[in-house]
């Protein structure tokens, strides 16, 4: 991987993930998809989606509020994890 400069899967999906993320959080308030993330399921679900991100999140130092700065979001995610 190394000799063609290729990025491990995970990095490639990890960033994928946080590339979403940072579009949905700088979303206006009003924004349907900023409701429908705040919606409360009844019953139960197999799995949140959140915690894939939140651990995405602290394995490349990132918070909510950086997602706010669309070009520095961007230019964070792009470097590998700690």
């Amino acid at each position: 991987m190394e000799l063609l400069r290729l990025e491990p899967v995970s990095l490639v999906i990890m960033g994928s993930r946080l590339n979403w993320f940072g579009h949905v959080e700088r979303k206006d308030s009003g924004d349907w998809v900023e409701q429908c993330m705040a919606l409360e399921i009844v019953g139960t679900r197999p799995r949140s989606p959140k915690k894939p991100v939140k651990d995405d999140m602290k394995s490349f130092g990132l918070s909510h509020e950086d997602a706010l700065e669309k070009n520095d979001w961007r230019v964070r995610i792009k470097g590998a994890p700690g």
